[in-house]
């Protein structure tokens, strides 16, 4: 059976409980082999200058120390530019050729798909892993993007470009608020795992 690679990135900064229950939820379901987060160096999506990579990966340590099946890929960081998706998956396609990659995405980024830079070569590279908290059928999808979702998880791991959807009930939360909250020296129980939140008042992230 052809090996499954789950790939989740982003800003993490900071990583928080929204990050750590997707991954969770997706680990908890044997589906994937191995998840690899991967996090920006720049975002393409995001203005504000990230705290350093070192940081973000050290929480990102803390936070899923407990996973033997999620690993932390350093590449985007590495290449010290902008981060856009088909860059990635296609050094991460040179290096596993012969396995099946899942992007992992929100249900937001799901609708707004279209509008991601190469969105079609992505999907000629990768499948999308869709997690949300429940999917909104009136919203308008892609035709395209419509046709390639599958019910049948045999189907989607079988090739590229197909599109599963993950019901789940996650929590909603976002780095913008805990930054904000730091900022008002406010706690941050239930928001961030607590190894994280002591690394962050260690190291006085995020106060300035």
């Amino acid at each position: 059976m052809t090996e499954r690679l789950g790939i989740f990135g982003g800003a993490f900064d900071p990583v928080h409980i929204g990050h750590f229950e997707v991954i969770n939820f997706i680990s908890g379901l044997e589906i994937i082999d191995e998840i690899q987060i991967i996090p920006n160096y720049l975002s393409p999506h995001k203005k504000e200058t990230l705290i350093g990579a070192a940081h973000r990966l050290k929480m990102l340590e803390l936070t899923f120390e407990d996973h033997k099946n999620i690993k932390f890929n350093d590449f985007e960081i590495k290449n010290k530019k902008k981060s856009f998706t088909l860059e990635t998956l296609k050094f991460l396609k040179k290096i596993y050729s012969e396995k099946h990659l899942s992007l992992i995405i929100g249900s937001d980024s799901l609708y707004n798909f279209t509008s991601w830079k190469n969105w079609e070569q992505i999907l000629s590279l990768s499948s999308l892993l869709v997690v949300g908290r429940k999917f909104d059928v009136k919203k308008k999808l892609n035709k395209t993007i419509k046709e390639k979702i599958t019910s049948n998880l045999e189907d989607f791991f079988s090739s590229s470009g197909k599109i599963f959807l993950l019901e789940n009930a996650l929590v909603d939360v976002s780095s913008s608020e805990i930054k904000k909250k730091i900022k008002k020296n406010e706690d941050l129980t239930g928001l961030v795992n607590k190894r994280v939140q002591e690394y962050i008042s260690i190291h006085s992230l995020y106060s300035n």
